[in-house]
Formats: structure tokens, C-alpha cells, sequence
């Protein structure tokens, strides 16, 4: 009896098995075994094909090759892109037609770009307000371009959040091409910022060249006693600026659902700290009436200092507030008499505030 090792005869049949298909002329993408129909089933792709996101070969943009970086840092300081990693984000964009009333689909999109991340990462920031409060929670940026357009971001959107690489400035993109129709969207032309948690695509920047660093300006009076907490008188303000106060909020609405939100709380400096359950409203529809979600001028710059009667301040965009697509809404909490914001979005509790005081509109510096 011969022994023929099993290896040698897996070897052999796929030999067989590749010159039979080649012979057949079968060398297309797509292969389709001999059946009278032909259904997703019965298809064999060849390798890479599962991927949708890959279905053309990407295009580079053209931009800046440097971003300056001033405001409130220890000095000013270029930054050469190309020195640093690029980071995929796939994004569904639209925008709001002239009027506001609807929102025109441009495509879908995968863009390979610099992660503000990255960018601000090294930058030693000198902030305005570190005398009294020392965590970043208060920091937000400007971007801006040539032409003078601006975006704003805050800084726990950029490094507190759970999705630390999404925003990036797009170096090269590809279209995520549907396999049925074949559409080819109309590819930007320009080097651009790109937020991948946004639904509509407004703060969207071609060719930013600048980032100021700010931090949130207001009436603060901080004071960590636990006593002022304990003592809060469970008012929250909604404020257009420091001088206009539009509301004044006490309850919970009661046309609004509860949500529930189960988490392991987890601070930047402190670490772990237990399993906690947030239940409340979702504060982009608490807040719809003053800032609702189709103001698109509004969403592009519109910065939120959201603080309590501690003092305690943290800055949130508009934009990351009214304008996600990941159903990760920071969360208006009620305990006891007072009002907490849980920052859903964020991996750290930093940027959730308790005894709420103000949620306020900036003033444009």
C-alpha cells in the first residue's frame, strides 16, 4: 500500500480545481456556478470584493500641507501634516438646501485624513482658565480656511470622546459605490474637515489652514464646597448669552420620554468609579425650542457652555449635541432637585456636570 500524505492530496484537488475554472474562461469578479438562476447564494467573490467601502481606487486632494496653531497656547506652532498617520472615516453627507426646509444627499464617502487628534495632540496649551479650573473640559477650537470660513469642536469631542480619530482632515477619498445602481457621487476637489458623528455635513471646512485654541468665557464663581451641591436650588438656565436668559427650567418635560443609559463610569484622572445608570431626557429635544436642529449657521459655529453652581464648566458644540448620527445624545439627567448632564458620547466622565446652573449660547469672541 503507498501512503500518499493528506496535504499532497488537498494540493493536488486545488490544482485540479483552479485549472478546471480556468479553462472554463471563469476569471471574472464575479463567478457564477452552473444553475439556471443566479442569486446572491450561489455567487463566489473573489477575495476583497466583501469589501464595500473599496470599490474604487482613491483619489488625493489638494490643501495646505501645514495648519497653524494659536490662542491659547504656550506659543504658537505649525504643524506639517504629512508627518503624521492617516485615519479612515466613512461618512453619509448632506447639506441644507438655501432655506433650510430640506437637505440635499452629496454621498457617501470613505476619507483617509489627519485626525485632529493627532494634530492637537503634542500642542502645550496655556489656558485662560487654569487658575480655577485645571482639566480641559473647558476648551474648545476654531477651525478655519483661507476664505475665512470657520467650524467649531470642542476638546472633549476630540479626546474624550469614545471616537477619538473621527474627525479628521480628509488627504484622499473614494466613493462607497451602491452595488446595484452604480451611483458616482461627485467627489470634493479640495483637502477638507470631515466630523463622522455629524448628520448633516455642515461643518464640513475645505482647505483648513488654522486652529485657535479658546476656552469658555462667563460669569463663573467656582467653589467646590460639597455644600453649594447640596444646597442647589434645581434651576437651569437656557441662555442665547450672558445677558439673555430664555428659559428657565425646573422639571423635566412632559411631553419627552425617559432614556435609559447604563454605563462603567470611568474619569480621566481618577479612573474607574462604578456601574452607574443614567436616566433622562435627551438634550438636543429639551433643547429644540431655542436650538433646534435645522439651524444649519448655528451648527457650523455654535459653542455651548454648559456649567454648574460649583463653577464647574464644560464646553460642548452645538453641533455634537443637536446634530449626531450615532444615537449617543448627552443625556439631561434629574437627581434629587438637581439636573446632571451625562456626556453619553464621551469614554470619561469628565464632562458630566452635576447641579446644573446654565446651558448657554457663547458669545463669538
Amino acid at each position: 500500500m503507498i501512503n500518499i500524505p493528506v496535504m499532497n492530496i488537498k494540493h493536488t484537488f486545488i490544482q485540479c480545481a483552479v485549472a478546471v475554472l480556468t479553462a472554463a474562461g471563469l476569471t471574472a469578479s464575479c463567478i457564477s456556478v452552473n444553475l439556471d438562476a443566479v442569486s446572491g447564494s450561489t455567487l463566489i467573490w473573489n477575495s476583497g470584493s466583501n469589501n464595500y467601502f473599496n470599490r474604487e481606487a482613491y483619489t488625493t486632494l489638494t490643501g495646505p500641507k501645514k495648519l497653524l496653531i494659536d490662542g491659547e497656547v504656550e506659543k504658537e506652532t505649525e504643524i506639517k501634516l504629512s508627518r503624521l498617520p492617516l485615519r479612515t472615516v466613512t461618512v453619509k453627507e448632506a447639506v441644507y438646501c438655501p432655506g433650510g426646509d430640506s437637505i440635499a444627499f452629496k454621498g457617501t464617502f470613505r476619507y483617509d485624513g489627519y485626525a485632529l487628534c493627532d494634530i492637537l495632540s503634542t500642542i502645550k496649551v496655556d489656558k485662560a482658565s487654569k487658575e480655577d479650573l485645571w482639566p480641559p473640559v473647558d476648551l474648545y477650537i476654531e477651525v478655519r480656511n483661507e476664505a475665512g470660513d470657520m467650524a467649531v469642536f470642542s476638546w472633549g469631542e476630540i479626546f474624550y470622546s469614545g471616537n477619538m480619530y473621527g474627525i479628521v482632515i480628509a488627504k484622499r477619498v473614494t466613493r462607497v459605490i451602491p452595488g446595484k445602481t452604480g451611483e458616482l457621487w461627485e467627489l470634493p476637489g479640495q483637502m477638507q474637515l470631515v466630523a463622522e458623528t455629524d448628520l448633516i455635513s455642515e461643518r464640513n471646512l475645505k482647505s483648513p489652514s488654522r486652529i485657535t485654541i479658546r476656552s469658555l468665557r462667563g460669569n463663573y464663581i467656582v467653589n467646590r464646597d460639597p455644600a453649594v451641591l447640596a444646597n442647589d436650588p434645581g434651576r437651569l438656565l437656557i441662555r442665547s448669552s450672558l445677558q439673555d436668559t430664555l428659559e428657565t427650567i425646573t422639571q423635566f418635560r412632559d411631553d419627552l420620554p425617559l432614556v435609559d443609559h447604563t454605563t462603567l463610569f470611568y474619569g480621566n484622572s481618577m479612573g474607574y468609579k462604578e456601574l452607574r445608570e443614567f436616566k433622562g431626557q435627551m438634550l438636543s429635544h429639551v433643547l429644540a425650542p431655542w436650538f433646534p436642529p435645522d439651524d444649519y449657521s448655528s451648527i457650523r459655529s455654535g459653542m455651548l457652555s454648559v456649567a454648574g453652581v460649583d463653577g464647574y464648566r464644560a464646553a460642548f458644540s452645538l453641533a455634537e449635541v443637536i446634530n449626531r448620527n450615532d444615537h449617543r445624545e448627552p443625556l439631561l439627567v434629574r437627581e434629587g432637585d438637581s439636573f446632571t448632564l451625562y456626556a453619553a458620547c464621551d469614554a470619561f466622565a469628565d464632562r458630566c456636570v452635576k447641579g446644573l446652573s446654565e446651558i448657554r449660547l457663547t458669545d463669538p469672541l
